[in-house]
């Protein structure tokens, strides 16, 4: 399916007595229809579908938009994590069309042909702020990868391990789109946190094992909820804020000077988590 060929996608179905939530999925070079069997599933699913039938059905402007970058952007993106250059623009689309969306994912012909109509405006200068994001994240992520190789020290090993990993699960195949752009504009601000960790931890490794200690019991009650590290894209909405909680969490400890979007603790977490 490339096209909308469905008048109304109905929330819910029910055959022989078992219900199902019908949503659009996302097949990667089309979509298709599919029943879950639990309403979260679907929901979860269905705004991917729309976004992949939005980026098969828009201008695309990814070609222009690839031919013009700084030399700069250029020499960022070929260091991504990404298999392959045609995925980190995929992802780049993705992202940028989900932004522009703004959480709608319309059920029915009119409301997607509304919506296409919406996001096809300013795409291209949407897509340039997009990539360029994606540039600077992925030179943040080079220094702090830098910074903890020259920081390398039998001593650190455990705040330096932690360190590694909470870069891996910020920077991946797939990053920005699972992110979505709201949350990319802070990935810069959590690498420069890394960073500033990485930097103080001679003042003082007692502080810093406190403190991870406090990362690590939150990081457990999300992962006993099924949150997944790195964030994946068929996390549910409510989990998926609480991953993004950790990060706040650990500007909170671990770099205060460059501020926490909001109050968050262990338990503001708990109480997240439910």
């Amino acid at each position: 399916m490339t096209a909308w060929d469905l008048d109304d996608l109905p929330a819910v179905v029910e055959a022989g007595g078992v219900r199902g939530y019908p949503a659009l999925v996302d097949a990667g070079s089309s979509t298709s229809v599919k029943v879950f069997a639990t309403e979260e599933e679907a929901a979860t699913a269905h705004p991917r579908g729309v976004l992949r039938l939005l980026a098969l059905t828009v201008p695309n402007p990814v070609s222009y938009v690839r031919d013009h970058l700084t030399g700069a952007e250029k020499l960022a993106l070929a260091a991504s994590p990404y298999p392959s250059t045609a995925a980190l623009w995929d992802d780049a689309l993705l992202a940028t069309l989900a932004d522009a969306a703004r959480g709608r994912a319309p059920r029915d012909r009119a409301a997607f042909e509304a919506l296409r109509t919406e996001v096809s405006a300013g795409l291209v200068d949407a897509l340039f702020a997009t990539v360029a994001l994606m540039a600077k994240v992925l030179t943040a992520a080079r220094e702090v990868d830098k910074a903890i190789s020259s920081a390398s020290s039998l001593a650190f090993m455990a705040p330096l391990t932690d360190a590694r990993s909470q870069l891996a699960s910020l920077v991946h195949p797939g990053f920005a789109g699972i992110a979505g752009v709201a949350h990319l504009r802070r990935l810069p601000i959590y690498l420069a946190g890394i960073l500033h960790r990485v930097a103080r931890l001679p003042e003082n490794p007692g502080r810093d094992r406190a403190w991870q200690t406090e990362v690590e019991q939150a990081t457990t009650l999300y992962l006993d909820h099924q949150g997944k590290l790195p964030l994946t894209a068929d996390t549910p909405a409510r989990l998926a804020e609480v991953r993004w909680m950790l990060e706040e969490l650990r500007l909170s400890l671990f770099a205060q000077h460059l501020g926490a979007a909001g109050p968050v603790s262990v338990p503001r977490i708990r109480k997240a988590l439910g």
